[in-house]
């Protein structure tokens, strides 16, 4: 029987009212720093750390690791959710939807260099969704992962969603 297994997680996402000060801090500080350029040093330093703390915070954000949550297995049969030590078994001839929405796997020039938000969604005949986002390693992983799910197209009668990246 072939399977894959991944780790659920959930992606630190920042507040839209911490983005907007970032933004504020970073554009006000290289202002000061790059076009105005006041002669007054402590000001000029100020503007530097600023600047630099800014900076390093907008472009940290690919190395937050995301939080663990739980596991998740697909077979051709089921699909296994253990999420926060609660197994959860669906049987594939049970979905009404599957779906995949694919934004890449894991680099450094990529949203994140531990996966970006792959999302790996379901409704099983009761009408319940599930959404879970994925990580996908590499490209190996992700073409395993591809495989399968063309094999649960290909036997059963669920038509599967690929929405995102194009690539996938």
């Amino acid at each position: 029987m072939n399977f894959f297994e991944t780790r659920i997680v959930r992606t630190w996402e920042p507040s839209i009212w911490l983005r907007v000060i970032l933004t504020v801090l970073l554009l006000a500080s290289a202002g000061v720093v790059y076009v105005w350029k006041p002669d007054v040093s402590w000001l000029m330093n100020i503007s530097y750390g600023v600047y630099m703390i800014s900076l390093f915070l907008a472009l940290s954000q690919s190395f937050f690791k995301p939080k663990y949550l739980g596991n998740l297995s697909v077979s051709e049969e089921r699909i296994r959710v253990d999420l926060h030590g609660e197994q959860k078994e669906f049987p594939i001839s049970e979905l009404e939807q599957l779906g995949f929405n694919y934004r890449g796997y894991s680099s450094f020039w990529k949203h994140s260099i531990y996966g970006n938000k792959n999302h790996f969604y379901f409704m099983v005949s009761s009408g319940e969704k599930f959404d879970y986002e994925i990580v996908l390693q590499n490209k190996e992983v992700k073409e395993e992962f591809k495989l399968l799910l063309k094999r649960i197209q290909n036997t059963s009668y669920l038509k599967i969603a690929q929405t995102g990246n194009s690539t996938f």
